[in-house]
């Protein structure tokens, strides 16, 4: 992060809400920040997304939120209870008519998604940008 307590890239300009949550401070630090702009919400994590990352996720992300951005860039570990906010949300959003979009997850983040076969079952792109503008597409039928 820069001085800023940005990862580098740029938000829309357009911002209904945002908040943060961190958890123990120091090497094993874990935060989660959440930035609104209808009708996505962006969520990124930066540090361990671990079991600790479930209630933040949770605290910050409406039930309802139908079309999420999880930008992992700043990952630093990955294990299953991070995995599964990605695929409990997934699951949320289709049912919602929505979906989940991944921005550059990290190698930790990537390996884990590529070794669970869930890289299958997201979008990824570069940037938070590139994955707002890209289309919706619709499920052919609701995931279990």
């Amino acid at each position: 992060m820069d001085a800023n307590g940005t990862s580098g890239h740029t938000w829309p300009e357009v911002v209904d809400f945002q908040a943060t949550r961190s958890v123990d401070p120091g090497p094993s630090a874990v935060s989660v920040r959440v930035r609104t702009s209808n009708p996505w919400t962006v969520i990124a994590v930066a540090g361990e997304m671990d079991a600790r990352v479930v209630p933040l996720v949770a605290d910050l992300v409406g039930i309802n939120a139908a079309h999420l951005v999880f930008e992992l860039r700043e990952v630093t570990f990955m294990d299953a209870s991070g995995l599964g906010v990605l695929m409990d949300a997934q699951r949320r959003a289709i049912r919602a008519g929505g979906c989940v979009r991944l921005v550059a997850p990290s190698s930790r983040a990537h390996r884990l998604l590529v070794l669970t076969r869930t890289d299958r079952v997201f979008l990824t792109f570069d940037s938070v940008a590139e994955a707002m503008a890209s289309p919706v597409l619709a499920w052919p039928e609701p995931l279990a």
